[in-house]
């Protein structure tokens, strides 16, 4: 059949159109849905990329928070006794002999532990208040129980806590030496700068308050031996037994926050 310059025309353009349509589904379309994907892509890997510059930002002042932590925590540890120096029972004893020979007692009898886990308690004041039911039913406006409550609140607090358990070494000592020489004894472990308690006193042969005694034996018609007087002088000889708990903490290694 033969096609006239119109039809040609008219079969020209369809052709052309049929081709550009089928450029577009078979290269531009799949093309374009690969530009889009690609934009996706990109805009995670961006959002990605500004997370993780966060974080790395936020490095310098994590690393600062650590070290201030670990150094917060070290400070800490330094109240209580080294592990060094109390790790088994012959460390603890080294370590208190120094506090008799300042103080001019005489050892008598010592017996000390190795190190093992203890309980160490919170230490705090419990107040006391008399006549309280009393107390309730005059305080009108309630000023005085909030004033208690206040005053109370830290002992409440802290009695309810659990016993922390950490390192704990005990050394119970005999010792003679004059009154003197045991309150400073007494006094040197009190001072000192370490997590040392002791935990119960006994004293033999002491009388606190020796004007009151004598005006107690005066008025009892009492009369001392040469031996009881000599006994209440100052720089006579008495005996004292001591139960004492070193306490110590294990050190934290210290981090390592520089990059490799």
């Amino acid at each position: 059949m033969k096609l006239n310059y119109r039809d040609k025309i008219i079969l020209g353009a369809l052709l052309a159109f049929v081709i550009l349509l089928a450029g577009f589904f078979l290269l531009i379309k799949p093309k374009y849905s690969d530009i889009k994907s690609d934009k996706a892509a990109l805009t995670a890997a961006e959002q990605e990329r500004d997370d993780v510059d966060a974080k790395i930002s936020e490095i310098p002042r994590l690393q600062e928070n650590i070290k201030n932590t670990y150094d917060a925590t070290m400070k800490l540890t330094g109240d209580f006794v080294a592990y060094n120096d109390m790790y088994n029972a012959r460390k603890v004893d080294q370590y208190m002999q120094h506090f008799a020979e300042d103080c001019e007692v005489k050892i008598v009898n010592l017996n000390a532990s190795d190190i093992g886990t203890a309980g160490l308690d919170y230490y705090y004041f419990t107040p006391t208040f008399i006549g309280e039911d009393l107390l309730t039913a005059a305080d009108l406006n309630g000023d005085r129980q909030a004033a208690n409550a206040e005053a109370a609140a830290e002992s409440n607090t802290l009695k309810d806590r659990t016993k922390e358990t950490i390192l704990g070494g005990t050394y119970s000592i005999s010792v003679t030496g004059t009154k003197e020489a045991i309150w400073k004894y007494l006094e040197a472990i009190e001072k000192q700068d370490k997590t040392i308690i002791i935990n119960s006193v006994s004293l033999n042969g002491v009388i606190i308050d020796v004007d009151a005694y004598k005006a107690q034996m005066d008025a009892l018609e009492i009369e001392l031996s040469e031996e009881q007087e000599a006994a209440l002088e100052d720089d006579a000889e008495v005996s004292a037994q001591f139960n004492i708990t070193l306490y110590s903490v294990y050190d934290l290694s210290e981090p390592n926050v520089e990059a490799d």
